[in-house]
């Protein structure tokens, strides 16, 4: 059956297909032409066999994704999703919710055998109880009877530790080329055949069309896990997406597109600042900053500089506000308006035991998924305040240099952040500060800074002549008066002139934003040290 669905990619491979097929009857003779496209196993009828040696056989190559639901894909959003399909089916208790527009279980009725347990294959019992407590759990691994191989575990390959969902293999035929951790939306053909989970050699009433006889137990069984887990959806189309905000459509044309459907920017921008000042308890600046980096978004890649990343680090968390739990209320808060977000509490065992890298898996020739293995617009959440004295091993000490890397912007030598500033609280009761947020977060409002988030991201933005004059002579006289400033600075500016102009609905820089930049950034350069 036809299946929809996001997915995000992290791993890539090229395996053989072949689209026409060639059969015999081995009694008479006969042969006729079996078409092989959008399947994973050839069927023969009784008394017939391949003749994979026939010229009339049609043998290419199809790329094949291995694709996870798109980590850190925020609570709201399946729901919103789930809301606007109500015909689709609740999963079932072997797969848990993650933004399912088709049900794996609905699916699995319909394409595998009768012998079926909560729509999972139960074609080898070994393997089944245990598996289906993975798939439940969203674990990374799951029984070693899973994966055919004695002694060995199937990794689903989550960038995120508990993440919950179905990875799936997809099949494409067309000459479409994806990234590692694009998230594309895919319409295909679900395919669940039991023997699937069968090695490449047991199969005994078709044969699998894909080129596993060069590969090693472990390779194999990482590559050809068993359906049950692991579906496969040959792609019938399929495109990249420029966001997943089920409030938006998938392509804006236009700025009159983003303001036709937020809205006056400047009011929702307005009632977002209120928002997270009283968030912030109180602080304005913190609260601008914020605002700043919540739509900020690389836009270009020039030699070693990224363009257009605005990190943010708040400082001055004290004793008294981690015992309120500040840092887990400000996610929730955030994690309620952006489409992806994460939480990384910065303990000595999450940084000694936890894998920031992708690596590759030479045995099993694959990527093995690292938690900084994240989509473009993700907002990760560092929380230093969980870090105790102790000791960074190795490993800490290679993740720690990986999360200076992404902060940077992977290349550039800058500090740890874009930006730093010290929260400076006007008041230090937490609780009644989130309860004021809760009370002017209304439905309305909530929606519409959802939609502006995503769609100030998203706007067009150019930099008149005009403004690059204006620029100019303003950094020129600047230098005059402060030898210490340098181009980094004024890149800095200028990101921060940018992201305040589409914030408020604008696509050009004008003099009224530049002078607004450049108050900010005094007022931020004022604020005392840490």
């Amino acid at each position: 059956m036809p299946g929809v669905d996001d997915w995000t990619i992290t791993q890539l491979r090229t395996v053989d297909r072949i689209f026409d097929i060639t059969v015999e009857n081995k009694i008479t003779g006969a042969t006729r032409l079996q078409p092989g496209r959008y399947k994973d196993i050839a069927e023969c009828g009784a008394g017939e066999t391949i003749l994979t040696d026939s010229p009339r056989c049609e043998i290419g190559d199809r790329l094949t994704y291995y694709c996870v639901p798109v980590p850190g894909e925020n609570d709201w959003v399946k729901q919103i999703y789930q809301e606007m399909n109500p015909c689709i089916a609740e999963p079932g208790s072997s797969y848990s919710t993650s933004r399912n527009k088709r049900c794996v279980d609905e699916d699995a009725d319909h394409g595998a055998s009768e012998n079926t347990h909560n729509g999972h294959t139960t074609e080898g019992m070994d393997r089944t109880e245990e598996g289906e407590a993975a798939g439940r759990n969203g674990d990374r691994g799951c029984s070693s009877g899973a994966t055919g191989v004695p002694g060995a575990t199937l990794d689903l390959n989550f960038p995120i530790t508990g993440m919950k969902g179905t990875p799936c293999l997809v099949k494409l035929y067309d000459n479409q080329n994806f990234s590692l951790n694009d998230i594309i939306e895919v319409v295909g053909i679900l395919s669940v055949d039991p023997s699937l989970a069968a090695r490449s050699g047991d199969h005994s009433e078709g044969e699998s069309l894909m080129n596993t006889a060069a590969m090693e137990v472990e390779e194999e069984a990482a590559h050809c896990p068993p359906p049950s887990l692991v579906p496969r959806l040959h792609v019938i189309t399929a495109h990249k997406l420029s966001h997943t905000n089920p409030l938006l459509p998938c392509e804006l044309d236009s700025s009159d597109d983003v303001l036709a459907l937020t809205g006056s920017m400047r009011e929702t921008r307005e009632s977002l600042r209120q928002v997270l000042q009283e968030a912030l308890l109180g602080d304005e600046l913190a609260a601008e900053l914020l605002i700043c980096h919540l739509v900020s978004s690389v836009f270009r890649r020039q030699d070693v500089h990224v363009l257009g990343k605005f990190s943010l680090n708040l400082k001055g968390i004290n004793r008294s506000l981690q015992e309120q739990q500040y840092t887990t209320q400000l996610y929730k808060l955030i994690s309620s308006l952006v489409t992806q977000s994460h939480i990384l509490p910065m303990t000595l065992s999450n940084m000694n035991t936890i894998n920031f890298i992708p690596k590759k898996d030479y045995k099993a020739n694959r990527l093995v998924s690292g938690l900084l293995q994240l989509n473009q617009h993700t907002h990760l959440v560092v929380d230093e305040t969980a870090l105790t004295a102790g000791k960074l091993e190795t490993k800490g000490v290679e993740n720690l240099t990986a999360m200076c890397n992404v902060i940077r912007g992977q290349t550039i030598d800058y500090d740890f952040d874009d930006i730093g500033v010290r929260l400076e609280p006007k008041h230090s009761d937490v609780s009644a500060a989130f309860s004021r947020v809760e009370a002017m977060l209304t439905p309305d409002l909530l929606q519409r800074i959802r939609s502006y988030l995503t769609a100030a991201r998203l706007m067009d933005y150019t930099l008149l002549e005009d403004m690059q004059k204006m620029v100019q002579e303003d950094f020129v006289d600047t230098r005059k008066n402060d030898d210490t400033i340098s181009a980094y600075d004024l890149h800095s500016l200028l990101v921060l002139a940018r992201l305040l102009a589409v914030s408020c609905g604008q696509n050009t820089l004008t003099p009224e934003v530049w002078k607004s930049a450049i108050i900010l950034r005094n007022e931020r350069k004022s604020c005392p040290p840490p």
